[in-house]
């Protein structure tokens, strides 16, 4: 009856959350798990994406996420997410993305002197 409660309690205590961590090396491998598809992703990254991170509240319909990508590439990405209807504007030292699409309200952060990102998304 004790280990029970204990029980009970430590999962009252880390809550009920539904978040899902899932890691891709590279946007390759992204694309063969099928990844896009599941929404969770932004619908466009940078073609040297790497070490992709998502997390998904799945309760609330949320998530964010981080890649690496070379700087170099940094012009070309901006451009796309541009084409694509990407409104930008900055807050210093990143430039902040907002596209929306099928449903889903997308914020990419891209720090201006790293090739380091992350974004956010929530489904309307």
């Amino acid at each position: 009856m004790r280990a029970t409660l204990v029980i009970f309690a430590l999962l009252a205590l880390t809550g009920w959350s539904d978040v899902v961590t899932t890691r891709f090396a590279t946007l390759a491998e992204a694309k063969w798990q099928g990844a896009f598809e599941r929404g969770w992703l932004p619908p466009l990254l940078p073609d040297s994406a790497r070490a992709i991170v998502e997390r998904d509240n799945l309760d609330l319909n949320t998530g964010r996420g981080s890649f690496d990508y070379d700087l170099s590439e940094r012009r070309s990405y901006l451009e796309r997410l541009s084409r694509a209807g990407a409104a930008a504007r900055s807050d210093g030292d990143s430039e902040i993305l907002t596209v929306t699409t099928n449903g889903s309200r997308w914020e990419i952060r891209l720090p201006r002197t790293s090739g380091s990102a992350e974004w956010s998304i929530r489904q309307l």
